[in-house]
Parts: structure tokens; C-alpha cells; sequence
């Protein structure tokens, strides 16, 4: 699976959540995935979203029922502050 293929799958759920921004990283940002890799999606959601764990629950498990793999989604907010930095520098923008 590569970042076309997630790009294409999870574009549409990612929109339907009102997600305005997604960016892959992580092992398949640097194209180090293999079949134990989880993928990992860094998300902006629109201010008009109305933003809950729930939602990002359920977000996550449309995107690992289609993608066929487990599924992180984290928004920028999230990330520890050591992370961040290598994040932002490795992502690959999907949308």
C-alpha cells in the first residue's frame, strides 16, 4: 500500500468529517512500512466542526475499516512537543 492508494481511500471519509487538511507520517511518510506498520494521519479539522473523542473514534475506525490497517489520527494540537518538530518536517500532504 502506498500514499496514492491511502490518499484515495481516505480522502473521501477524511472530508466527510469535516477534515480540511491530512497529511501522512510516520514509516509511510518515509517509506519504511511494512505489514506490522500502523499508518499515521495528522488532520486539521474545519473551525466549524464541532470537534469530540467520539468523532475521532469513529473517524479512525472508517479509515481502518477501508484502509484494511490499523489507523492513528492525531491533529497538531495533539502532538507532544517532542514529536512535533519531526512531524511537521517528515509529512506528506495527502489533501
Amino acid at each position: 500500500m502506498d500514499i496514492n492508494f491511502i490518499q484515495q481511500k481516505a480522502t473521501p471519509i477524511l472530508k466527510l468529517y469535516g477534515v480540511v487538511k491530512a497529511s501522512i507520517f510516520g514509516s509511510y511518510a518515509r517509506g519504511e512500512q511494512n505489514a506490522n506498520i500502523d499508518i499515521d494521519i495528522l488532520i486539521q479539522y474545519s473551525p466549524k466542526v464541532k470537534k469530540s473523542l467520539l468523532t475521532r473514534i469513529k473517524l479512525r475506525d472508517e479509515l481502518k475499516e477501508v484502509l484494511q490497517k490499523n489507523v492513528d489520527v492525531v491533529t497538531e494540537k495533539a502532538l507532544s512537543s517532542y514529536l512535533r518538530d519531526k512531524v511537521i518536517k517528515e509529512k506528506r500532504d495527502i489533501f
